[in-house]
């Protein structure tokens, strides 16, 4: 039996070999071999956000101040997963310098609109490695996160990415904001990270009018990818690692055929806690 392999099959084969991890997956359990996976340690400062994004999961979950993982038993430690840091900018500060002490790696994740060129400069003279910044549309920006003020938190990545290895977090809503990751490809930064949209309350693909045909197409993300990169083949633009580690070994009829499981339970941080040090 012959069977004849599209343009598309031959596309996605290629890409997800030629895909890379963001520098922010390496020290993450989720691209090694290691069943059930914790991500990065991280540290959270506050729920509290100065943004309204649908898609975020943070105001579904009751998240304590302070330190959740092992950080004796990691590489890189990330503040934080919920909510803004910088609106907890003294604290964010201290957590730097705690990390620093210890030796590890800084991630810093934000949705930029606090930075400025001083923060930024003395960020940078604590330690701080990675800074990613969050931009899930530009034309859409007000509709995804409630707020204007888009051009501000470009200038803030364009600005970050002078003194840090800077990443773009963006995502991938079908039907919403595709013309706008072609746009967001074009950001001269070190890295962008494209995430599928998990849904957490249906409603939510109701208010953004959602293309239901392509909700949780890996082919679809996948092609959307290809076509950043296209677009820029200077900067790392890929998805994220643990989803890439899991699909290196796929062939072209998976990658073309599977979907992604994109109605899900507000995660739980499985990791052990602690208070803040500089509180206890």
């Amino acid at each position: 039996m012959i069977v004849l392999r599209s343009e598309t099959s031959k596309i996605l084969e290629k890409l997800v070999k030629e895909l890379k991890y963001v520098k922010h997956c390496y020290g993450c359990e989720g691209i090694t071999e290691k069943d059930n996976p914790y991500h990065h340690p991280s540290i959270e400062l506050t729920q509290s956000c100065n943004l309204n994004c649908l898609f975020c999961y943070s105001k579904l979950k009751k998240v304590k101040r302070g330190i959740y993982g092992n950080l004796e038993e990691c590489e890189a430690v990330t503040i934080s997963q919920y909510g803004e840091p910088l609106l907890k900018y003294e604290d964010v500060k201290k957590a730097v310098q705690y990390v620093k002490d210890l030796g590890l790696r800084v991630d810093l994740q934000t949705n930029g609109i606090l930075l400025d060129e001083d923060k930024i400069l003395e960020l940078k003279d604590l330690g701080v490695d990675i800074v990613m910044i969050s931009l899930p549309g530009i034309d859409t920006y007000k509709k995804l996160c409630g707020k204007d003020i888009v051009n501000r938190v470009i200038e803030n990545i364009q600005l970050a990415n002078k003194h840090f290895h800077t990443i773009v977090r963006t995502i991938y809503i079908p039907g919403v904001n595709e013309n706008d990751l072609l746009n967001i490809a074009k950001l001269d930064v070190d890295e962008i990270l494209v995430h599928h949209l998990i849904i957490y309350d249906k409603k939510i693909i109701n208010s953004l009018n959602i293309d239901k045909s392509k909700i949780g197409s890996l082919r679809d993300l996948l092609l959307t990818v290809y076509k950043m990169r296209e677009i820029n083949k200077k900067t790392n633009i890929t998805i994220k690692g643990c989803l890439l580690k899991n699909i290196k070994e796929f062939d072209s009829f998976l990658l073309e055929n599977i979907n992604l499981d994109v109605f899900s339970e507000v995660p739980d941080i499985k990791r052990e806690y602690k208070k803040l040090p500089w509180e206890e």
